[in-house]
């Protein structure tokens, strides 16, 4: 079997809980892990950006993940690395050319400031934003830092692939002010847009992926190792999980970028922003107003 919808993207934008919500509803499956990447194997991991405790490198394994759908008339993945890469739309249409797809964006600014916020909290990136802009990152690293953090943000192209290749009527694009102004409005579109009883209501009291940070430095540097935290994956069941999470993390207040910062970023994205909304007739001027 292979899904029938797809959430492609955009990274750090509310794809984790439209995906949460969407699996509340009895006529829905979705893969578990939520982040396949198989469309987009190859790119990732020639930027290693594939770690090892999971992989999906051929399309009996990729079936495989939605065996046990049952009788679901949803059926799909959410994977965030989809949205970027240029090959990535043209590999899917192949082999699931009538599959609808779905993206969330975010305002590109906040949304790469959230990620690498994200990255680096995890210990993934240890280079501030303005060397990333700068150039000034480790060699090695620079690259995929600035397409991580910024080019990921560069929207218009990503999502016109989209389009050109399944169509308006197959491509749904929502905006996280959609998510935040109306959850319940946007839930029952996707069920309509999915074909499937829009009335189901999800549980959205529950929050996910919002920004806590380590109660103290041992514990950053004990949570920025990638084995550690598998192990604890291992260790504790999803309810269990989380307790111990809210134990060793804390509610704190975002940091946010400096007016300097944000007037550098505003400058690379702003054209883009305006292409895009001409594409997908949206109003986006809050995202490139000073």
């Amino acid at each position: 079997m292979l899904p029938n919808f797809i959430i492609v993207g955009a990274p750090k934008a509310g794809t984790t809980s439209l995906h949460k919500y969407m699996d509340e509803h009895p006529d829905v499956f979705v893969s578990t892990p939520k982040e396949v990447n198989f469309f987009s194997y190859d790119e990732l991991s020639r930027q290693n950006l594939v770690y090892d405790d999971f992989r999906c490198v051929d399309l009996a394994a990729y079936e495989a993940l939605f065996a046990p759908a049952g009788n679901a008339k949803a059926v799909g993945e959410a994977s965030v690395s989809y949205l970027f890469y240029p090959q990535t739309p043209a590999k899917i249409k192949q082999a699931i050319p009538d599959v609808k797809i779905i993206m969330i964006l975010r305002d590109p600014i906040k949304r790469g400031f959230s990620h690498w916020l994200m990255d680096h909290r995890l210990g993934w990136c240890k280079s501030s934003y303005e060397d990333i802009l700068d150039g000034k990152a480790p060699a090695d690293q620079q690259a995929v830092y600035y397409q991580q953090y910024v080019e990921l943000g560069l929207y218009h192209d990503q999502v016109k692939r989209y389009l050109d290749l399944f169509g308006e009527n197959n491509v749904k694009v929502y905006l996280q002010e959609d998510l935040f102004a109306d959850m319940s409005a946007v839930m029952r579109d996707v069920f309509e847009f999915l074909q499937i009883d829009p009335d189901f209501k999800p549980d959205l009291d529950k929050k996910y992926n919002t920004f806590q940070s380590p109660k103290n430095s041992l514990i950053g540097k004990l949570y920025s190792s990638y084995w550690l935290r598998q192990l604890g994956k291992k260790l504790f069941p999803g309810s269990l999980k989380s307790k111990v999470k809210n134990l060793l993390f804390e509610k704190g207040k975002k940091p946010e970028l400096s007016d300097a910062l944000h007037k550098r970023l505003l400058a690379i994205y702003k054209d883009d922003i305006i292409k895009l909304e001409q594409l997908i007739g949206r109003d986006l001027s809050k995202w490139y107003a000073a």
